[in-house]
């Protein structure tokens, strides 16, 4: 029993002093453990490692300060870009501005486009002649002189104290005509008095206005009697193709006649050539003339003076 025992205890010995013999076993792990490892594996010291967290930190300062600097002048060259953008767009609404007033004042000073051949008063006219220092005496004779271009040629009349009738009224004052009651209740302000010239014949009209058709076209009637001699002037021109001159003494009647689609009222002989005759423009606007060919044409000129505006 007791060498059981002895044999036991020179076995545990062996097995002690086999673990001696034996590496020693780590120590548990820890940051210090692991600094001094450290240190040992790369031989450097604390002052060392220090240094190199100084230079870090160091480091990490310098982009701290970098940065803003990069963010301003980022910031700066935007505002630069803005600014110059803002200056060019300045330039260029000045430059604008200045050439829209270049522009204004040259088409200020311009002078106005050159008329056109067509002017229009009721109806539009080529020619504007003036005749002054009138008497009704002398009207008709002065009238008959008068060799106007072709086309349509507008009178202004003014009497001996030079003024101009602007008025029907005042015309036919002028030539001491009492209009029928029921005429001169609806004539307007507005006429115009003319010759109208071509393939060397001419023909005198007269114009009026009217407000309303119906009352008018009742006065014209009433003015048929007297309208022949009331308007006499208008048939004296020696310059007419003899052919064209109604004979004195033949038989003139007023009836109804159709001239150029318009519905006309001549006083006629029976080859239906007229002393003088009148015709609806429209239901404002009264033409009287002396020879019937100038109807279709001064109803055309009529027709046209909206283009001609």
């Amino acid at each position: 029993m007791d060498s059981e025992n002895k044999d036991k205890s020179n076995e545990f010995g062996r097995v002690i002093d086999a673990l001696h013999s034996k590496q020693k076993l780590p120590s548990l792990r820890t940051y210090q453990g692991d600094m001094a490892e450290f240190i040992k594996s790369k031989n450097e010291s604390v002052i060392s490692i220090a240094v190199k967290e100084k230079e870090k930190k160091q480091e990490e300062e310098r982009e701290q300060n970098i940065l803003p600097v990069i963010k301003k002048t980022a910031v700066g060259e935007g505002g630069f870009k803005m600014n110059l953008a803002t200056l060019f767009l300045s330039i260029l609404l000045l430059g604008g501005g200045v050439l829209a007033s270049l522009y204004i004042f040259e088409f200020i000073k311009k002078e106005p486009p050159a008329e056109i051949v067509l002017k229009t008063e009721i109806i539009p006219y080529n020619n504007l002649i003036t005749l002054a220092n009138l008497t009704n005496k002398n009207f008709g004779t002065e009238l008959s002189k008068l060799v106007p271009t072709n086309g349509i040629s507008i009178l202004k009349i003014s009497d001996t104290n030079g003024s101009l009738f602007s008025k029907s009224k005042e015309l036919f004052d002028f030539w001491e005509i009492s209009l029928p009651a029921t005429l001169e209740r609806t004539i307007k302000d507005e006429y115009a008095l003319g010759i109208i010239s071509q393939n060397n014949q001419k023909a005198y009209f007269l114009v009026i206005s009217v407000n309303d058709f119906g009352r008018a076209f009742s006065g014209m009637l009433d003015w048929e009697k007297n309208m022949e001699k009331d308007l006499s002037f208008l048939e004296d021109d020696p310059q007419i193709a003899s052919s064209t001159i109604p004979m004195k003494s033949e038989v003139f009647i007023w009836k109804d006649i159709i001239i150029k689609n318009k519905d006309t009222r001549g006083l006629v002989n029976e080859k239906n050539q007229a002393q003088i005759a009148y015709t609806f423009l429209d239901k404002n606007t009264i033409l009287i003339v002396n020879n019937l060919w100038a109807i279709g044409d001064i109803s055309s000129a009529y027709a046209s003076r909206s283009v001609v505006r």
